[in-house]
């Protein structure tokens, strides 16, 4: 917890947590792609197997757009991932920490 009376302590900690609810918005972000194109994946599976002619056209649709989905989730995941990993090894070496 920061010292109350310390100006410097309190805006790293806001700076902390504002970093914080960074990470997680775009975990989140990541998510709910990935979530969404589970969903669409699954009911256009659904209406492949249930349905036949324009409804199972559509069904391939959602299909389509259900892989999209999960994959820019997962590309975006990955980017974030290595965006990250970039953050940590410079500031690593600006502590004058040692890379492994």
């Amino acid at each position: 917890m920061p010292d109350d009376d310390d100006p410097d302590s309190l805006a790293e900690h806001a700076n902390a947590l504002a970093e914080e609810r960074t990470r997680l918005a775009r975990e989140r972000t990541i998510l709910a792609h990935i979530r969404t194109g589970f969903a669409s994946f699954l009911f256009g599976a659904a209406l492949v197997g249930l349905f036949a002619g324009l409804v199972r056209l559509a069904g391939y649709g959602f299909l389509l757009v259900g892989v999209g989905f999960i994959v820019t989730g997962w590309i975006s995941y990955f980017r974030s991932s290595n965006r990250t990993r970039e953050i940590l090894r410079e500031a690593e070496r600006g502590l004058g920490f040692r890379g492994r």
